[in-house]
């Protein structure tokens, strides 16, 4: 395999990004709500109220808590829904061709590291 990034295929590329894009969508929506909850419980001693918001901390302390999230149901089911999106991008993703095919033809470090660099340029090319 040469070294250039010509023998990456491009819809590798595109479900790489879309997996990443996913990767980012699930972690973004957790730190807003994290920087809300720093935001609205600054005090240390409001480690409680953090982690329980926006729902309302159980009564007897996190023993009497919900056992699954303290979360109110509807971020509770986005945030799976993000997740869940991006766990079968990333399936979609590894399960390409193109892997199988490097690790057949012995060149799949030098594959990884062109895959890499066209993923790089993707991400350079949108910013």
């Amino acid at each position: 395999m040469p070294d250039d990034t010509s023998s990456v295929p491009d819809d590798l590329v595109e479900l790489q990004l879309a997996a990443r894009s996913a990767q980012r969508a699930a972690e973004t929506f957790s730190a807003e709500i994290a920087a809300q909850a720093r935001e609205k419980f600054p005090d240390p001693e409001q480690w409680l109220e953090r982690l329980c918001w926006p729902a309302d901390p159980p009564a007897g302390g996190l023993q009497d808590g919900p056992a699954t999230s303290l979360w109110p149901q509807e971020l509770v089911e986005k945030l799976t829904r993000l997740r869940e999106e991006a766990v079968a991008a990333l399936r979609l993703a590894g399960a390409h061709p193109a892997f199988d095919e490097a690790r057949t033809a012995g060149n799949y470090p030098k594959f990884l590291t062109a895959l890499h660099k066209r993923i790089t340029e993707a991400e350079a090319e949108a910013a």
